[in-house]
C-alpha cells in the first residue's frame, strides 16, 4: 500500500504521551500525523476534524465509532486501536464498509489491581478528606480504619480478581470470593473462602466488583444487593459502571448505609458535572483511570503505532475484523 500523503489522526490523547513513543517518529517521517487532546463529542465535530484522515488510532472506549461517524469518513481504511476491547465500535458497519479494525494484546491486569487496593486503602483511612483538610486547617483529627482483620467481598475471581484477594491476604483480611464459575478449591489456593454473592454481601465489611459487563452482570447490584450488606460498607468498583446501580448506590449513600464508595467507572464517561455522586464526601472518584498508567499507555501507543506501519506497508496486522480482507 503506498503511503504517499497517509493522514493519520491520534484521538483522545489526554495523557499527553502519544508523541513519546519511538513509533511516533517513524509515523512523522511518513505520514500526516495530528494530534487531538480534546474529546470528539459529537458526530459533526468528528466529521469536520477527521473527514480526510486515512487512519485513526483510538484510545480504546473514549469516542465511539458507529456507522453514523464511518459514514461521515469516506477515507476511513484503518481503526488502530489500543487493546481489544470493541464495545465502542460498530465491527460489522467497518467491515461492510471496509475498514480494518486493529487492536493491541490486553495488559496483565497490574494496573487495575493496583488501583483497586490503592481505592481500598484510601476510603479505610480516609486520605482524601484528610489531605483536602490539611489545606484548610492545621492539623485534621480524622481517624481512619484499619484494613486488617476486615472482611473483602471479592465479586469476580478472574485474573485480577484472583490477584486483588492474594494482595488482600497479605493485610491479614478474610477474603470472600464469588462468580459463577469459582470453586472452593480454588478460592482455597490463595485463602479466600468461595461463597454465594448473598452470603458475601452480608458479611463484607468491603466489596470490591471484578466481574465483566455482559447482559448477565448489568446492574447486579441494586437497592437489594446494597440492602443486605453492612450498614457502614464500603464499595469499590473498577470493572464497568453499569454493574451497580447508580440511582441505587447515590440512595445508599444518602442513607448512610453505605459508608463510603471508590469509583473509577461509571454509566456515563466522562461524568457529569452535575452528578449527584459528585456531591459525596464519602466518595473517590476517579476518570477511568484503571489502566491509564504511563507505562501502559506508551505500551499500547507503540503497539497501535506499529500496527499502523505494518498496515501501510501491506503486512500482517492482527485485526478485529479478519473478515474485512475477504473478497
Amino acid at each position: 500500500m503506498s503511503d504517499k500523503r497517509f493522514r493519520i489522526a491520534i484521538l483522545d490523547d489526554f495523557e499527553k504521551l502519544a508523541d513519546t513513543v519511538s513509533a511516533y517518529e517513524k509515523l512523522k517521517v511518513r505520514a500526516d500525523v495530528t494530534i487531538l487532546r480534546e474529546r470528539l463529542d459529537s458526530p459533526e465535530k468528528i466529521e469536520r476534524t477527521l473527514k480526510d484522515m486515512d487512519a485513526l488510532l483510538l484510545m480504546r472506549e473514549r469516542t465511539y465509532f458507529s456507522d453514523n461517524e464511518y459514514n461521515r469518513l469516506p477515507n476511513l481504511k484503518l481503526l488502530s486501536q489500543t487493546g481489544r476491547t470493541s464495545r465502542h465500535l460498530d465491527l460489522p458497519a467497518a467491515t461492510r464498509r471496509g475498514i480494518a479494525v486493529a487492536g493491541t494484546p490486553a495488559d496483565n491486569g497490574t494496573s487495575t489491581k493496583e488501583l483497586t487496593i490503592a481505592l481500598i486503602l484510601a476510603l479505610m483511612r480516609k486520605i482524601p478528606e484528610v489531605d483536602r483538610r490539611m489545606r484548610e486547617e492545621s492539623w485534621p483529627p480524622v481517624a481512619g480504619r484499619l484494613l486488617e482483620g476486615k472482611t473483602v467481598g471479592v465479586l469476580g475471581f478472574g485474573r485480577i480478581g484472583e490477584e486483588v484477594g492474594r494482595i488482600l491476604k497479605a493485610f491479614n483480611t478474610r477474603v470472600l470470593g464469588y462468580s459463577r464459575t469459582l470453586t472452593a478449591e480454588k478460592a482455597g489456593q490463595i485463602g479466600a473462602e468461595c461463597l454465594p454473592m448473598e452470603t458475601l454481601l452480608k458479611e463484607s465489611d468491603i466489596v470490591t466488583i471484578h466481574v465483566p459487563l455482559n447482559a448477565n452482570t448489568r446492574g447486579m447490584i441494586g437497592d437489594k444487593e446494597l440492602a443486605m450488606m453492612k450498614p457502614g460498607a464500603l464499595l469499590v468498583n473498577t470493572a464497568r459502571g453499569p454493574i451497580v446501580s447508580e440511582a441505587a448506590m447515590v440512595k445508599a449513600l444518602e442513607t448512610g448505609h453505605l459508608g463510603g464508595v471508590g469509583l473509577d467507572v461509571f454509566d456515563i464517561e466522562p461524568l457529569p458535572m452535575d452528578h449527584p455522586l459528585r456531591r459525596f464526601d464519602n466518595a473517590i472518584l476517579l476518570s477511568h483511570r484503571g489502566y491509564a498508567t504511563v507505562e501502559i499507555l506508551r505500551e499500547r501507543y507503540e503497539e497501535a503505532m506499529t500496527n499502523i506501519l505494518n498496515f501501510m506497508d501491506g503486512k500482517p496486522v492482527k485485526l478485529l475484523n479478519p473478515e474485512v480482507l475477504k473478497p
